[in-house]
This record gives structure tokens, C-alpha cells and sequence, in this order.
């Protein structure tokens, strides 16, 4: 069956949130993103593919200076997820939700920072230049997503997954001035780390 990622993850969302086991993985993704946005200075954030609001709800928690937040999914179950994850958050009022994806999304408006958290790695490779060029074109100031990425593509990946040159891709589109990668990696002693095999990819866009 080929990959058809509206489809897929339209009927995957139903069940997502309920299956979506929390480790210490997701923990450190979490505080290494903290840590590089706390350099920055935004207040308005438009979160791509925002699924059940686990970002969403970090984002508002830690930036107390968002002023406007709009996160929309294709998935209308992850954005009812979303609502009631971050219920309780403050400042959550602020937030917009819509069900959408980032290809079918319009928008005259521009945002300070556009973020996608695991997201693009589940884009089709005929369409991730094109996606991340609308990113870009979203924003005003900053795009960051998270992702998988290796050096060495595995033998075996989920026909969902696609490790993409994000670092080349960005780096084509003329608007952006800078483009940096952040391995998320942590030493646990002198031979040992913790190593998600994901990057932080956190782009400067020129006005």
C-alpha cells in the first residue's frame, strides 16, 4: 500500500494520543528546543503540524512573551487532543487551532517563528522543498523544525519516514541568511550518550 500522508495520518491521529508513550527521548527533544529559542526573541508563532499540543503546550509555558499563537493539524482529533492538553497552560487563550495541513494552509499573515515538530520527516520527498519553501514564506523572522536525521540512511525505515537535506534545502531558498543543525545529543559519562537520531534545523529568514 503506498503512503498517502493526508490519508495515513488523518486515520493515525484517532488513535495517536492514546498510544503516544512519554520517555525521556521526548524530554530531552524538549529542553534542548527550549534552550535554543530562549536566545531568540518572537511573539507570534505559527506551529505546523502542532498533533495533540505537546509542543504547543511547552511553547506557551516557556515564552510567556507570545503575544498570538496559531497551531493547526490535519488531523481533527489531534486538534481536540490539542485543546484539552493545553486547557490548563497559561496564557492558553492566545491560541488558535485550525485543521489543516501545511500544504492546503493559507495565510497572508507572517509569523516571528514557524516551528514543525516532527513533521517533515513525514513529508514526501517530492514535495518537502515546496513545503519548507511556504514555511519560510510564513515568516518573518525564524523557522526551526525538529526531525529525524542520520548521516547514514538505515536499511530499514517506515515508509512514513524520509531523512531530508534540510540543511541544502534551506540553504537553496535565497530569504533565508542562515541555517543551523542541532544534534540532540546528551553525555551520560565519559563513553556513554543519549542520541534520538534527531536534529533541531533553526533558520534565520532576511526581511
Amino acid at each position: 500500500m503506498s503512503y498517502i500522508p493526508k490519508e495515513y495520518w488523518a486515520e493515525r491521529g484517532r488513535d495517536y494520543k492514546k498510544n503516544f508513550q512519554y520517555n525521556n527521548n521526548f524530554k530531552l527533544q524538549e529542553q534542548m528546543l527550549i534552550g535554543c529559542l530562549k536566545k531568540y526573541s518572537f511573539s507570534t508563532v505559527l506551529e505546523v503540524g502542532c498533533g495533540f499540543g505537546r509542543i504547543t503546550e511547552q511553547m506557551i509555558s516557556n515564552f510567556p512573551e507570545i503575544r498570538e499563537y496559531f497551531a493547526f493539524d490535519l488531523s481533527s482529533h489531534q486538534i481536540e487532543n490539542a485543546r484539552i492538553n493545553i486547557k490548563d497552560a497559561p496564557n492558553s487563550e492566545i491560541i488558535q487551532f485550525a485543521v489543516s495541513d501545511i500544504q492546503s494552509f493559507d495565510s497572508s499573515k507572517k509569523y516571528d517563528l514557524v516551528i514543525a515538530s516532527e513533521v517533515l520527516m513525514h513529508v514526501l520527498p517530492s514535495e518537502i522543498e515546496t513545503v519548507i519553501q511556504k514555511m519560510v514564506n510564513l515568516s518573518n523572522k525564524y523557522v526551526c523544525n525538529i526531525d529525524w536525521f542520520e548521516d547514514k540512511i538505515p536499511k530499514k525505515v517506515e515508509s512514513f519516514n524520509f531523512i531530508h537535506p534540510y540543511e541544502k534545502i534551506y540553504g537553496n531558498i535565497s530569504s533565508v541568511n542562515e541555517v543551523y543543525r542541532i544534534p540532540i545529543v546528551m553525555k551520560k559519562g565519559f563513553l556513554s550518550k543519549i542520541d534520538v537520531k534527531q536534529s533541531i534545523f533553526f533558520s534565520l529568514i532576511r526581511n
